[in-house]
C-alpha cells in the first residue's frame, strides 16, 4: 500500500501493462495491480456506511470522492473522502479501503492466511507501528489515510526519520505475534525449484528460446546448498519479521503543521517468523540510490555506513528488553552487521 501526496505527476500504470525493463522506471509511473472495478464508488461507500455509520449515512456517491491510489501490487487500494466534510467530527472524514488481491507468494498453505494478515495488521495498528485501521470486513480493511512521501534518499540524510525508521523495526522484531512460527523460507527455495526445474518440462526450452546463458550453464542445487550454508554460518536469530521492509513501505506522514510526522510502515502481507538479518536487505541494498538506480544493488554497504544504522537498532531492543538484550554477543553490533553481509548473498 502506497499513498502519495496530492500533486504527484507520475503517470498510474497497471502491471500487468509492463512489457519492457524501460517500463519499470519508477522516477515517471507509479505501479497498481488489476482492473478498478466498474462499480468501486458504491463499493467504497457502502463499506463506510456499514463500519463507520456518522455522517457517512447520509452521503450519496456524488458527495463523496473515490480515486484509486497508487500502490499496493498484492491488494487494491482507494481512497475514499466525504467533499463536504465535518472537521469536528469524531468519525473519519476521509479513509483508505483496501480491498485484498492475490498474492504472487503466499506464506503458507494454509487456507487462513489472510487471518494471518488480520491479526498483524491489528498488532502494527495498537502498536502504532502500521496503519490505524477502522474496519476490517470479508474481503478487505478500513484504515486511516494518510498523505505521506516514500522514505527515498532525500529522506536517508534526515537524522530524526533514520533514527525512527530503524527503531521501529526493532520494535517489529520485539513483536509477539501468534502465528506460526515456523521458519519456512528455505523449503519454499526447494519447491521453487522443484517446480521450475522438475516438473516444468518445458523450462529448458523457455531458458534456451530467451538465451539465458547464465541460468542454463549453473548448477542451480548446488547454489541452493552455497545460500544454506550462508545462512547456518549467519546465525541469525528468529523473529516476527516484516520481509519486505523497503523503502516504498515506508510513509513518512505529513503532520498537521504540514512537516514530518511519523513514519507509519505499510505492506505487511507477507509478515511472518524469519531471520532477523534478512529485514535488512531489502532497505540496505537501496540505501543512497534512486529508486530507479539498480547499477549497484546487492552490495553490502560499508561498515562505516551501517554501523550508525545498527546501533540505533541495538539500542531500541535494548530500551524494549533491557540490558541482557545487549550483554548477548549474538546482539552486538558486529554480529547483526555480519548477518546482514551474509544475507546480501542471497
Amino acid at each position: 500500500m502506497s499513498f502519495n501526496f496530492v500533486g504527484s505527476t507520475k503517470v498510474l500504470k497497471n502491471i500487468e501493462e509492463i512489457t519492457s525493463i524501460d517500463d519499470l522506471n519508477s522516477d515517471n509511473i507509479e505501479l497498481v495491480r488489476g482492473e478498478t472495478p466498474i462499480d468501486i464508488n458504491d463499493q467504497c461507500l457502502q463499506l463506510c456506511k456499514d463500519y463507520l455509520s456518522g455522517e457517512w449515512i447520509q452521503q450519496t456517491v456524488d458527495t463523496i470522492t473515490v480515486r484509486r491510489i497508487t500502490g499496493g501490487l498484492t491488494n487494491q487500494i482507494y481512497y475514499c473522502g466525504i467533499n463536504e466534510p465535518n472537521m469536528t467530527s469524531k468519525v473519519p472524514q476521509e479513509v483508505a479501503v483496501k480491498l485484498y488481491g492475490e498474492k504472487y507468494l503466499k506464506n503458507s498453505n494454509e487456507n487462513y492466511e489472510r487471518l494471518n494478515d488480520v491479526i498483524i495488521d491489528l498488532m502494527v495498528s495498537e502498536n502504532e507501528i502500521g496503519p490505524k485501521i477502522y474496519a476490517i470486513f470479508e474481503h478487505g480493511e478500513l484504515q486511516k489515510y494518510y498523505k505521506h512521501r516514500q522514505f527515498r534518499i532525500a529522506e536517508q540524510s534526515n537524522p530524526k526519520l533514520v533514527d525512527e525508521v530503524f527503531r521501529k523495526l526493532a520494535r517489529i522484531h520485539a513483536m509477539d505475534v501468534p502465528i506460526k512460527r515456523t521458519n519456512n523460507r528455505l523449503d519454499r527455495i526447494n519447491e521453487l525449484y522443484k517446480f521450475i526445474f522438475e516438473d516444468n518440462v518445458d523450462i529448458k526450452e523457455i531458458l534456451e528460446t530467451n538465451n539465458c546463458q547464465t541460468l542454463l550453464n549453473t548448477d542451480i542445487k548446488s547454489e541452493i546448498e552455497f545460500i544454506r550454508n550462508l545462512i547456518v554460518k549467519a546465525n541469525s536469530p528468529i523473529v516476527f519479521s516484516h520481509c519486505d521492509y523497503r523503502s516504498s513501505n515506508l510513509l513518512v506522514t505529513e503532520s498537521a503543521d504540514q512537516t514530518d510526522g511519523p513514519i507509519v510502515v505499510c505492506d505487511f502481507e507477507y509478515g511472518s517468523y524469519g531471520y532477523r538479518g534478512y529485514d535488512f536487505i531489502l532497505l540496505t541494498r537501496e540505501w543512497g540510490q534512486k529508486a530507479s538506480d539498480s547499477t549497484s544493488r546487492g552490495l553490502p554497504l560499508d561498515v562505516s555506513v551501517i554501523q550508525p544504522l545498527i546501533e540505533i537498532y541495538v539500542n531500541e531492543c535494548e530500551n524494549i528488553f533491557g540490558k541482557q538484550f545487549t550483554a548477548n554477543e549474538i546482539n552486538s553490533v558486529d554480529h547483526i552487521i555480519n548477518e546482514i553481509n551474509l544475507f546480501h548473498f542471497w
